[in-house]
Order: structure tokens, then sequence, then C-alpha cells
């Protein structure tokens, strides 16, 4: 399956049966046009929830028209529990609010919940996996592994089957003073016994033997990962969310993204995002539902 383009998962999701997507939050014009135009695409079919969006010039479907932003959300969250919608699109920025609104409902506490970013990655002529460039501060261990085992399944959708994962820390050596290369030995470890699913994980790995079979030799690490790598797991927050506004914003790369593990499908936008990635992801709640 041909993935270069970011343009294919479009593409992938229009092979997909069209799902209700309920709109809530702020009249926010590009994810109106984007849900628009993913009925256009034949992926989606849109409501709008909430008094905010009572000023549609097209002749959409409004629910609770009365209701202010908040409650329309959680109102959105409950059709999208009950069945009545598959995906839940919210149009305002990621809060810890919605975030409790959205895993709360659903009993999903206990959920690693993480935002994964996609782009076409020039070098290697593919779809490319961040992860987590928005939620977790400083994962530990244990949200580490949540964070692979909702990415795993985001890859598959996306034709990418039992994924490279590199495991990046500052250093490709276990250092005990450096927590992130400890993780990534385990999570290495784990992956070897089978524990991680049907993926590969390698670490630690600094970003050049990351990226580069050749360097990753030269430090003696052996492994199909290096230069070959499908999802990067970074240690924590900072170093994701920077390395993601570097392509963002200085490289101009097309970013799309996902949030996982909330329990029900469900479309935000990352700050690190362009306005036209609403449509992107879009699709990939498509996909993934």
């Amino acid at each position: 399956m041909e993935l270069f383009c970011i343009e294919n998962i479009l593409n992938l999701a229009q092979r997909k049966k069209r799902k209700k997507i309920v709109v809530a939050g702020k009249n926010n014009n590009f994810a109106v046009d984007a849900v628009l135009q993913s009925r256009e695409m034949g992926f989606g079919d849109p409501m709008f929830c909430g008094k905010e969006f009572s000023g549609l010039k097209t002749k959409e479907t409004i629910l609770f028209d009365n209701s202010a932003a908040t409650h329309a959300l959680g109102k959105a969250v409950g059709m999208v529990n009950d069945g009545e919608a598959d995906i839940l699109l919210n149009t305002d920025s990621l809060t810890s609010e919605f975030l409790d609104l959205a895993t709360g409902t659903n009993s999903a506490s206990s959920r690693v919940v993480n935002y994964i970013n996609i782009f076409a990655s020039p070098k290697e002529h593919r779809l490319t996996l961040l992860t987590d460039t928005l939620i977790n501060p400083n994962p530990g261990i244990k949200e580490k592994i949540g964070i692979i085992n909702n990415s795993i399944p985001v890859a598959d959708v996306l034709g990418i089957k039992n994924p490279n994962i590199a495991a990046l820390a500052p250093v490709e050596f276990v250092n005990p003073a450096i927590k992130s290369t400890m993780d990534a030995a385990i999570l290495s470890k784990m992956s070897q016994r089978g524990q991680l699913g049907e993926s590969v994980v390698e670490g630690p790995l600094a970003m050049d033997n990351a990226e580069s079979a050749i360097a990753a030799k030269q430090k003696g690490v052996e492994s199909i990962v290096p230069g070959n790598v499908d999802i990067y797991l970074f240690p924590d927050i900072e170093s994701a969310n920077i390395t993601a506004q570097f392509l963002s914003f200085v490289f101009q790369v097309k970013l799309c993204g996902i949030l996982t593990g909330t329990g029900i499908p469900m479309v935000v936008q990352s700050s690190l995002e362009q306005n036209d990635s609403w449509i992107y992801n879009i699709a990939l709640a498509v996909l993934m539902g």
C-alpha cells in the first residue's frame, strides 16, 4: 500500500462506511468546513450540537440548539456513548476538563490517553507516527506501555503491520541515572518476549541511531529498527512537542493527529497542526471507528 502522501489517509477513509459525526464546541469555521467536506467525500454524516452552530448558513441538523457549548459537549459525548453517533468532534481547545468528561463518562479513568501525530517522512517515503506529543508530561513505564498499545492499532489502520518502534532517549546506552534509558531498555526486552503485541520496540535509541542504521551499528546497536522507524516513542512531552513544532512550523511538514485511549472515537486538533489538518483528523477517526 502506497502511503507516502498524507492525502492517502483520505483515500483510506473513503473506503469505509460513512460515520455519524456529532460536532460540539465553538463554531470553528475550519472544523465546520472539514466535517462538511467529509460528507462530500463520502465518509462523514455531520450533526451539530449546541447554540454555537445555530447560525450555520447551510441547512444542517442542529441538536440542543439552546444549549451552551459546555453543556452541548456533554450531550454530544452521551450521544456517542449511547450509539446515536459514531464519532465526537470537539472544536474547542483540548483541556483536562474535556478529557475528564470524555474518559469519565466511559468509566475509563484508568486508561492511558495519548496524542499521536502523523506525517509523511520525505526520507523514508512513508507515514510516520510521533507520540506522545500532547497529553502525558513525563510518562512512566506503565504509561509508555499504554501509549505503545494505543499506537499499534493506529499504525495498523494505516497499513503499517508489525510497526518498528524507536524508544527514544538522549543516549543509546543504558544509564541508571537517566530514567528514559531504563524505561526504553525495559520496553525493548518486553518486546523481545512478545509482551507488546505485534511490534518491535528497540531502545534506548538516540535520534541519530534511530534515523540511521549505519550510525546505530557504529554504536553497537544491531536491530531492524534503526533507519526503519514507524513510530517514535518520545521519553517526555517536552522532547515530543518541540520536535513536532520544528516539523510543523520550521520545516512546514503537514501534520495530522488522533487522540487515543479515550474509549470513544473522537476528533480534536492539536496546536501543532495547521487549520487544514481537520479533514485528516476526521479521516483518522473514521478509520479507527
